[in-house]
């Protein structure tokens, strides 16, 4: 209880029930607002296919006033220390999914993996949502690299029909390769397919040309089935593990955080 990004009830939340909560990373531009129609169209596509969605936004702070107990009201922070908050799955107005700000408990988290590794801080993440809830991570690529350095996982980065959207998305891919994830770009298709088509394509043979990088490519329609096969479900305790998880990469987070000061570019 007294490691950096701990609290009291983190024992308790180490041990993995069967069919726990899921999480798909999306690295969000330099102005998240341009994103949040693709992330509405994610979660609406998940919703209408019976997932419950949760979106962890953690482009936006947690409030500091107690209000409701859905959630939603303080955020992830407070999910993250009150172990009385268990089983979140909608959001009690009736929304077709649950919206939670998360910055700061982004930061908790990225002190877990810090300390723990990983799969420790995707395993606390996850400990207050409902079994079978899809988790949506929306936050800036640094901060995914340094929360799931190494895991090889998917996470998404969003690409729209926008000036600055080559930049945002080449960013994001070469901050969460670096870091030991596999970024795979997701369009959202627009009233101009083909200047959106050019955006892809820039960013696809950049990053072929300066990290040898062959990009995926996934169409809107196609998000739903692809996301929840390739989720990050949490880790299991195993007495072999020295570490405590499976898949933690000594150093990892030190590569990711040390990527960021990078130029995009090259």
């Amino acid at each position: 209880m007294f490691e950096p990004g701990f609290d009291q009830a983190a024992g308790l939340r180490a041990e993995v029930p069967t069919g726990s909560a899921a999480l798909v990373p999306v690295a969000s531009p330099a102005q998240p607002a341009r994103a949040f129609e693709w992330l509405c169209t994610l979660a609406g596509t998940l919703a209408a296919q019976g997932r419950a969605v949760v979106v962890v936004d953690a482009t936006a702070h947690e409030s500091t006033t107690r209000e409701s107990r859905d959630g939603s009201h303080l955020g992830l922070l407070r999910a993250l220390q009150d172990a009385s908050i268990a089983n979140l799955e909608r959001s009690a107005d009736g929304a077709d999914w649950l919206v939670m700000p998360g910055a700061q408990g982004l930061l908790t988290l990225r002190e877990t993996a810090q300390a723990a590794g990983a799969q420790a801080a995707v395993s606390r993440l996850l400990a207050p949502f409902a079994s079978g809830v899809l988790v949506l991570l929306f936050a800036p690529a640094f901060d995914l690299a340094g929360l799931l350095p190494g895991l090889g996982a998917r996470a998404l980065v969003p690409v729209i029909e926008q000036p600055q959207s080559s930049i945002d998305a080449y960013g994001a891919v070469k901050l969460l390769h670096t870091a030991g994830l596999a970024p795979v770009l997701a369009p959202l298709a627009s009233g101009a397919p083909a200047a959106l088509q050019l955006v892809v394509n820039t960013v696809a043979d950049t990053a072929q040309r300066h990290l040898g990088l062959a990009l995926d490519t996934w169409p809107a329609a196609s998000w739903a089935r692809r996301v929840q096969a390739g989720a990050i479900e949490r880790g299991r305790k195993t007495g072999n593990d020295n570490n405590g998880y499976h898949g933690l990469v000594p150093g990892g987070w030190q590569a990711g955080r040390a990527s960021a000061t990078q130029p995009l570019w090259s």
